[in-house]
């Protein structure tokens, strides 16, 4: 759990707490925080609409960013 709490804490705005209570409502990853519908989050306390725009557009940067490292489409593209 500590480890998930942790990765969740590379977010801005996510401390111990809000980490915690994340991974206790099943959103332990990064990747979950991205594919979150605003409706899931809001139930969590702590959480209010700017926060959630916040962490959501956060953790879909760095997923983005994750998956253009995976695959090779992107350096070909840098190509042409």
């Amino acid at each position: 759990m500590k480890e998930k709490m942790k990765e969740l804490q590379k977010l801005k705005g996510i401390g111990e707490i809000l980490s915690r209570r994340l991974v206790d409502a099943s959103y332990d990853s990064i990747a979950k925080v991205a594919g979150a519908e605003h409706k899931g989050l809001e139930r969590i306390a702590g959480m209010n609409p700017q926060k959630i725009r916040d962490i959501v557009t956060q953790a879909r940067k760095m997923t983005g960013e994750a998956e253009k490292g995976r695959h090779t489409w992107s350096a070909d593209k840098n190509k042409r």
